[in-house]
Parts: C-alpha cells; structure tokens; sequence
C-alpha cells in the first residue's frame, strides 16, 4: 500500500509538464504555510476559501477515493472540531510541485451540537502541492490518509 501510495504521489507530479518554467521553487516553509492555512479554512467553515485552494480535478484517497465536490459536501455535514499537524515535512518535486507529509490528529463532529456525532482521526498524510498554471498560486491537488500505527 505505501509503495503504491508513492507511486501515485510521484505520477500526479510528474504526469504534468511544468507549468511556469522559469519559475523560482518555493521556500518549504511556504508549503508548510500553504498546508495549515488550507486546515484552518476547514476548522473555520469557509467553503468558498476552502474550495479555492484546491485545483479543479483535486483527489482525495483514504478508505475510498472522492473529488473535490464530493470532499466538500462531507466538509459540510461534518465540521472539523480539532487538529494538531505533527511532523510537517516538505518536499520539492519539481521547480511547480511539491508535497507535504505529516501526521495529523484530528476530530469531526458529523452530528448537531444537541447530539454529535465525534468522529476521531489520527492518520499520516500527504498533500500534493502544484502551482496554478504560470502563476505564483498554488493548489492541493492530491491528498491521502493512511491510519497512523499506535
């Protein structure tokens, strides 16, 4: 399972061609900027920010694999209560791509606040970052969970 999860993080970054050739890599820390703030969008509800920061063919793979509409209807019948990103590594694949890695503890509340519904996540991840075509924007384009091992 991992070695196919690499496989399809290295194809997704180099399936594309480079979108901005002359384009200068990003500062890791931009990445690791790029990964909380899409996290805290999410806690904050703000479907609009949150659907703009990733690309329009965004994939997400944990215990099924959904598009970006459909990861957006479960944001909004399940709200993000709670994070904790540990061990943001990044690395750069391309001058237009790059991914994030880390692990991630995480609780969703899919009920109503009269009778919720906690759901408790405590996974390692990995974001695929790329840049928005010749622009300096970049996007989640990929994104996966795999149950972190107590």
């Amino acid at each position: 399972m991992r070695l196919s999860l690499l496989v399809l993080v290295l194809m997704l970054a180099c399936a594309s061609p480079a979108q901005n050739p002359v384009a200068t890599p990003p500062a890791p820390i931009d990445i690791v900027k790029l990964e909380q703030n899409l996290w805290t969008t999410m806690a904050e509800g703000d479907f609009a920010t949150v659907r703009s920061l990733f690309t329009p063919d965004f994939i997400q793979i944990d215990d099924h694999i959904q598009a970006l509409d459909t990861l957006l209807i479960t944001l909004k019948h399940c709200k993000l209560e709670s994070y904790e990103l540990r061990d943001l590594q990044v690395r750069l694949l391309t001058p237009d791509s790059a991914i994030a890695v880390y692990h991630v503890v995480n609780t969703f509340n899919c009920g109503t606040a009269e009778n919720p519904s906690l759901r408790n996540g405590d996974n390692n991840s990995v974001t695929v970052w790329v840049r928005h075509h010749g622009t300096e924007k970049w996007l989640a384009q990929a994104h996966t969970d795999t149950p972190a091992k107590p």
